[in-house]
């Protein structure tokens, strides 16, 4: 009798115990299960990848994607050919124009690039456009938060980026575009240091809403 009643009680006992150990089981694996996605949704958000890829593949603001420029650096002076697959223009705005063998910009585009320093005197930005028989009018553009316009100097469109406009960390991103009525045939966009001011830049330093900016 007493030994059934012995067994009677440590069988409940057993049980509760497989039961404590199998909640302590599963909450231990849920733990590490949360973790587990913690981390890979933290990777997704900050992935360890270049500037260049970052901008093309995850925020969709470049055009091109070249692996062998990850951060779309330049260097001063540079002139950049946009018939080529350049990976500094912007998605938008941007099309080839194979008639003319000319890079067609239309309403709203630009570049994005980086500098290894920030510059110490004033650059100038020059957009060559091809012959048209009618006369280039300049056009407004955004600098990174800085409003200014393009003037036409023959069959070129030029303005001058003061040093204090550029981001002034190195390799951060710096972002320029402009806005054309009528769409826009580009042949090759330059930079240039300048040591003389030769040309007037009216611009406001209040930041603009652009559906083009800064990639962080």
């Amino acid at each position: 009798m007493t030994a059934n009643v012995s067994s009677t009680v440590t069988r409940p006992l057993q049980q509760q115990h497989k039961q404590s150990t199998l909640r302590i089981a599963l909450i231990s694996l849920l733990v590490v299960l949360s973790g587990y996605y913690i981390w890979v949704l933290y990777k997704a958000v900050t992935p360890n990848v270049s500037l260049a890829y970052k901008a093309y593949y995850i925020k969709n603001k470049t055009l091109y994607w070249q692996p062998t420029q990850p951060n779309l650096e330049l260097t001063i002076p540079s002139t950049l050919n946009v018939t080529d697959n350049i990976p500094n223009l912007s998605r938008m705005g941007w099309h080839f124009d194979t008639n003319n063998k000319t890079r067609e910009l239309a309403q709203q585009g630009g570049f994005y690039f980086t500098l290894a320093a920030m510059p110490t005197t004033d650059i100038e930005i020059k957009f060559t456009v091809a012959k048209t028989s009618l006369p280039i009018k300049p056009l407004t553009f955004t600098f990174n938060h800085h409003q200014g316009i393009l003037q036409a100097q023959g069959n070129s469109l030029v303005a001058q980026l003061p040093p204090q406009q550029f981001l002034p960390t190195a390799l951060q991103l710096q972002t320029f575009i402009l806005t054309t009525p009528t769409p826009l045939q580009v042949t090759s966009i330059s930079l240039a240091s300048m040591h003389t001011d030769t040309l007037p830049l009216p611009y406001n330093t209040n930041p603009l809403n652009q559906k083009i900016g800064n990639i962080k």
